[in-house]
């Protein structure tokens, strides 16, 4: 199917990522907590971020990303919302499609769907292009169908359809620095609406001049965590030097509104 062009920027900014408990966590008060955090966030900050449950020493932390986003609908205002994909996808493309729906329904119109791209995987470019094709479809056509090797979907309606104006955004992460790096920009530019590079600020700008050569917006975003040698402050400008759009800072549990408020005016 035809790319679709995006509506303008819309991560430009912070996007404040909340990193998970670990295992030896119960969990207890994570809505709660997730809520307060938001409140707490910056003016600059746009999108709010959880983390998929990476499991850890054999357990894994206490909740399940797209479920904990589903509560946020309903208790936060004005953030997009969306999930830091890490590892291996865990949905088939066409089910993934359909939870966000869900999500985007609930918040009335602020999901984001995420696909991951490991950059060390030589086999990763096609499964991506399918991914984002499924995806793409199930979020958009009336009657979602596709034929590839790795995934397919025939007839997948999807009901109710997402209410995000401009349509629900589709953001890849890229991850290493492997030799596949550049075949899976290309491919993640062609289709997606934002790129998340997480390897630094020359990532960054390697994502920009790829963006520059094409006839469609696509933001560039940085991923910096709670334990950048650098610090938040010095990772943030120099990734934005780069010319990314905005940039994701993560938060370590429990997410202390102190810490999240010490995010103003990096952005």
């Amino acid at each position: 199917m035809a790319a679709r062009e995006p509506q303008g920027p819309r991560f430009a900014g912070l996007g404040l990522w909340l990193l998970p408990p670990g295992p030896q966590d119960d969990g207890t008060g994570l809505v709660d907590g997730a809520s307060t955090a938001w409140l707490s966030a910056p003016p600059a900050t746009t999108s709010l971020w959880v983390s998929e449950s990476v499991p850890l020493g054999g357990a894994g932390v206490p909740y399940e990303a797209y479920s904990l986003l589903g509560a946020l609908a309903v208790r936060t205002d004005g953030p997009l919302l969306g999930v830091v994909a890490f590892g291996v996808e865990r949905r088939a493309p066409s089910i993934l499609a359909k939870i966000v729906t869900g999500v985007d329904v609930l918040s009335h119109g602020r999901a984001v769907l995420s696909l991951d791209a490991d950059c060390g995987d030589g086999a990763d470019a096609e499964r991506l292009s399918e991914a984002l094709t499924v995806t793409r479809s199930v979020l958009e056509d009336e009657v979602p169908t596709f034929a590839g090797r790795i995934y397919s979907v025939d007839g997948a309606v999807n009901r109710p359809a997402p209410v995000q104006p401009g349509g629900v955004p589709i953001v890849v992460f890229l991850h290493g620095d492997g030799p596949d790096r550049g075949v899976l920009l290309t491919e993640a530019v062609r289709t997606a609406d934002a790129v998340v590079v997480t390897e630094g600020p020359d990532a960054a700008a390697d994502a920009v001049d790829e963006v520059g050569r094409r006839d469609r917006a696509v933001e560039v975003l940085g991923l910096v965590g709670p334990d950048e040698p650098s610090g938040h402050r010095a990772a943030v400008g120099a990734l934005r030097s780069a010319g990314a759009t905005g940039c994701l800072v993560g938060i370590p549990w429990p997410w202390e509104p102190d810490a999240v408020g010490a995010l103003a005016d990096l952005w």
